[in-house]
C-alpha cells in the first residue's frame, strides 16, 4: 500500500517560481528599488517592500496559506520575546514547547496526518486487527512548509540556548522568515546569518551584481538545461526500471540520471536564490559542495543539502544526545535522526528506507572509524571509499524516487539480479546522458581545486561559462517541471 502525504498535491508549475515571468518581472521590479531606495544601507522602506514582496510571492500560490505564516511567526516572535526576558524563569520552557507544538503540529497535520492514518492501518493489519481503510483528508501541503518552520523554530531555540537576541519588532522577523528568495526551499537560513545584515549596508559593488548574475545563470541551466531534460527520461521511463525481468542497465542508467537531476533541479534552486539573494544586497549560506567526489558518507553529509544536514545535526541529534553516552545509545540517535530526516522529504515508507539506508551507512562507518578499519587518508581508502559511498548513495535514490516500496524493490531486483546489459535499451538513453556531463564537470573541476590542482575560476573564466550557459538556456531547454522540493 502506498503511503502519501497528501490527497492531493499542487504542482507549481504554473504559478509564480524562480522560472515564471511572473517572478521575472517581480524580481526586476524589486531590483530596480534596491538600485534607488536601497542602493546605501538599511533604508527601512526597502526592508518593508522585500516584505511586502516575499508576502505577494507566498500568496500567489494560496492566498489564505498566509495565514498559516503569519500565524506560527507570531508565536514564535512572542514565544523568543518571553523566554529572552524570562532567563530563569520555568515558563520559559512552556513558551518553548509552545513554539514547538505550533510549528511541528502545523507540519505534522498537513504532511503526515494522511501517512499516520495509512502507517497505524498498515501495522494493525500485520498484527491481524481488521481495520478498514480510512477516507483521505483533502489537503494540499502549503509550499515550503517543511522550510519556513525550521527556519523560525531554529530562531526559538537559539534565543532559548542564549545564541541569539530576540529581534525588536515582529515585521523585520517576518522578513526574515518570509524572505522570498529563501521562502519555498531554501537554503534553510538561521537568524544569526540573514537578520543582521538588515542592519549593514548594502553599497552597489559590481563584483557582487556579477557574482549575482552569474549565480543566476548558472542556476538557470542546471534546472532548465540539466534537471528539465533529465527529468522528462525520467517521467517516461521509470517505470521501466521495474518492470519485468527489465534488463539491469535500464535500472541502472534511470538511476544515475535521476541522481544527476535531483542534485541539479535543488542546486539550480539554491543557486538562484543566492544569486537574487545577492543583487537585492544579501547573502545566503552554501547548500551543495560537489556531494558528489565524497569518499565517505559522513563527508557526503558535509557537502548535500548543507543547510538542512547541519539543521538536523543542531537541533535533532545533538539534542538527542549526539556522540554522548554509550555506543549503542550513539547508533539509536543517529538511526532515528536519519530516518527523521528521511520523513522530513515527505510522508511515504520509501522516504523511510531512503532515510534509513543513510543511516546505517553512517552507522557502519562509524563503527568500522572507531575501530581502525577504516582508511580514508590514502589514495586506495579514498578511491574504495568513494565507490560504496557513490554506490550507496544510487541505490537510495532508487526509493527517494519511487511512488511504492514495492517498485522500489522491483528495481533493485533488476538492478542486482536481472542482468542483461543490453546495448539496445541503453541506446534510449544516449542523448539524455549529454546532460549528465555539466554534472561530470562540475565535480571533476571541484575535485582538482580542492586538490590544488586548479585555481578558482577568475572572472574572464566565469563570463566565458555564463555566456555558454546562457545559450543553452535559449537552446536546450527542457520542459518545464517544478522544483522537486516544492512538494517538501
Amino acid at each position: 500500500m502506498q503511503v502519501v502525504a497528501v490527497s492531493s498535491e499542487r504542482q507549481a508549475t504554473d504559478t509564480m517560481s524562480f522560472i515564471s515571468f511572473s517572478f521575472l518581472f517581480l524580481f526586476l521590479f524589486t531590483f530596480l528599488v534596491r538600485l534607488t531606495v536601497g542602493r546605501q544601507k538599511t533604508e527601512k522602506a526597502y526592508l518593508l517592500l522585500l516584505l511586502i514582496i516575499s508576502l505577494i510571492f507566498y500568496g500567489s500560490y494560496i492566498p489564505w496559506y498566509l495565514t498559516l505564516l503569519l500565524f506560527t511567526t507570531l508565536v514564535d516572535y512572542y514565544a523568543g520575546q518571553h523566554i529572552y526576558e524570562n532567563p530563569s524563569s520555568r515558563s520559559k520552557k512552556l513558551f518553548l514547547v509552545l513554539s514547538l507544538t505550533a510549528n511541528l503540529g502545523l507540519l505534522a497535520f498537513f504532511k503526515y496526518t494522511n501517512f499516520f492514518m495509512d502507517t497505524t492501518i498498515l501495522v494493525a493489519r500485520l498484527f491481524g486487527a481488521p481495520f478498514r481503510p480510512l477516507p483521505h483528508l483533502d489537503l494540499i501541503l502549503p509550499i515550503g512548509i517543511s522550510f519556513f518552520t525550521f527556519q523560525s523554530m531554529s530562531y526559538t531555540i537559539d534565543i532559548y540556548r542564549g545564541l541569539i537576541k530576540p529581534e525588536r519588532t515582529y515585521w523585520r522577523f517576518l522578513l526574515f522568515v518570509c524572505f522570498f528568495t529563501h521562502l519555498i526551499s531554501g537554503p534553510i537560513v538561521r537568524a544569526r546569518e540573514l537578520i543582521y545584515q538588515f542592519d549593514r549596508k548594502r553599497r552597489i559593488h559590481l563584483k557582487v551584481l556579477l557574482e549575482g548574475l552569474y549565480l543566476i545563470i548558472s542556476g538557470l541551466f542546471f534546472k532548465m538545461v540539466v534537471a528539465d531534460n533529465i527529468g522528462d527520461y525520467i517521467n517516461t521511463y521509470w517505470k521501466f526500471g521495474s518492470a519485468d525481468n527489465m534488463a539491469a542497465v535500464v535500472p541502472f542508467l534511470l538511476t544515475l540520471l535521476f541522481s544527476c537531476q535531483i542534485f541539479s533541479d535543488f542546486l539550480g534552486y539554491s543557486r538562484i536564490a543566492m544569486g537574487t539573494a545577492y543583487l537585492l544586497g544579501f547573502k545566503l549560506p552554501l547548500n551543495f559542495n560537489n556531494p558528489y567526489i565524497a569518499s565517505s558518507f559522513r563527508e557526503f553529509w558535509t557537502r548535500w543539502h548543507i543547510t538542512l544536514s547541519t539543521w538536523i545535526r543542531d537541533y535533532l541529534y545533538i539534542p538527542l544526545g549526539g556522540n554522548k553516552g554509550s555506543e549503542l545509545k550513539t547508533y539509536a540517535t543517529l538511526m532515528i535522526t536519519m530516518i527523521l530526516a528521511g520523513l522530513w522529504h515527505g510522508a511515504a515508507l520509501t522516504f523511510v528506507f531512503w532515510g534509513a539506508i543513510h543511516g546505517l551507512a553512517l552507522l557502519f562507518e562509524r563503527i568500522l572509524r572507531k575501530n581502525g578499519l577504516l582508511n580514508t587518508r590514502s589514495i586506495l581508502g579514498q578511491i574504495f571509499g568513494f565507490f560504496v559511498v557513490q554506490a550507496t548513495i544510487l541505490v537510495s535514490w532508487v526509493f527517494f524516487r519511487s511512488d511504492t516500496l514495492a517498485q522500489a524493490f522491483r528495481f533493485l531486483n533488476n538492478l542486482f539480479f536481472n542482468g542483461g546489459w543490453n546495448p539496445s535499451y541503453g541506446s534510449l538513453f544516449l542523448s539524455a546522458l549529454w546532460f549528465v556531463l555539466p554534472v561530470f564537470f562540475l565535480h571533476l573541476r571541484g575535485l582538482f581545486i580542492e586538490k590544488k590542482w586548479l585555481s578558482v575560476p577568475g572572472p574572464i573564466e566565469k563570463g566565458i561559462l555564463a555566456a555558454l550557459m546562457l545559450y543553452g538556456i535559449f537552446t536546450l531547454y527542457g520542459k518545464t517541471n517544478a522544483f522537486l522540493y516544492f512538494k517538501f
